[in-house]
């Protein structure tokens, strides 16, 4: 059976349209609407849909398409406006969420870590010892590894120099010994025993 012939691309014409039976010389009702209008081509899609249910493209007709169109445009960027601020609301509830650096002692180093729930954390980590709390994110994580990065054992592991145990040391006297007990392996090596929270690093 033959088949139909394709159309020939060639340099003049070089996508086949001069066969084509689709010249797109004409958009449906593209003179009832000014060519001006901000929103033409939403109310010539409009207008389309109209016909395409029925609906007698008159002069009425394109005014209510033209109202349509132009509520619709403007109601879906107040919805996109709303969109955004609760998008800013839950970015700003995030920033907001409660966030923990940490200092705790497995063996002889000292992790240095940021953590949004600490139980967890702990319960990951199961550290010997809870040297420190304090309120801070990332930022204050990345500030702490810059300032011991000369005591760097390995990744968020550091050793226990005369500086971090004065950090420790001082920021338990602002916010006072961490009363944390969970999640805990004791090993008998305690620097700041249950009993003597206020104790230095030995």
């Amino acid at each position: 059976m033959a088949q139909p012939r394709r159309t020939r691309a060639t340099a003049q014409d070089p996508h086949g349209t001069q066969r084509s039976c689709i010249d797109g010389s004409r958009i449906p009702h593209a003179e009832k609407v000014s060519q001006g209008d901000p929103n033409r081509a939403a109310i010539l899609i409009t207008l389309h849909r109209f016909e395409l249910a029925g609906v007698e493209i008159d002069e009425r007709a394109v005014e209510i398409a033209a109202k349509l169109t132009r509520w619709h445009i403007a109601n879906s960027a107040e919805e996109a406006a709303d969109q955004r601020q609760k998008l800013l609301a839950v970015r700003e509830k995030q920033k907001e969420r409660e966030c923990w650096v940490y200092y705790v002692r497995i063996g002889g180093l000292v992790k240095i870590g940021m953590t949004t729930n600490l139980t967890n954390r702990f319960q990951s980590i199961r550290p010997n010892e809870v040297l420190l709390i304090e309120p801070g994110g990332a930022e204050l994580e990345a500030a702490m590894h810059r300032q011991f990065a000369r005591l760097r054992a390995s990744g968020e592991y550091f050793h226990p120099g005369a500086e971090l145990q004065q950090h420790i040391n001082g920021r338990r006297a602002e916010l006072g010994a961490p009363q944390w007990t969970r999640s805990l392996v004791p090993d008998g090596l305690d620097w700041f025993p249950q009993e003597s929270a206020e104790q230095a690093i030995a």
